[in-house]
């Protein structure tokens, strides 16, 4: 009984979870973006290094994720 449950892993071993890095992109676009919208409240300088900062964020996060679709395997890239 014992070794039919160790085949049984055997078998899904076969199948890949891809997870993609970790990434501090998500959170820089976020705390960007605020910072956007406290610089429409108080001053204009504010406004321009949050959306300077978003454009790099957002660049950051498609060129990270560009990269990772491109390493995965065929068949998980939908080729």
């Amino acid at each position: 009984m014992a070794d039919d449950a160790h085949t049984d892993h055997g078998a899904h071993d076969a199948a890949h979870i891809h997870l993609p890095p970790n990434s501090w992109a998500p959170i820089n676009t976020a705390l960007s973006l605020t910072m956007c919208f406290i610089g429409t409240l108080s001053a204009t300088w504010v406004w321009v290094i949050g959306l300077v900062w978003l454009i790099g964020s957002l660049v950051a996060w498609v060129r990270g994720a560009r990269t990772e679709f491109h390493e995965l395997p065929e068949t998980e890239a939908g080729h």
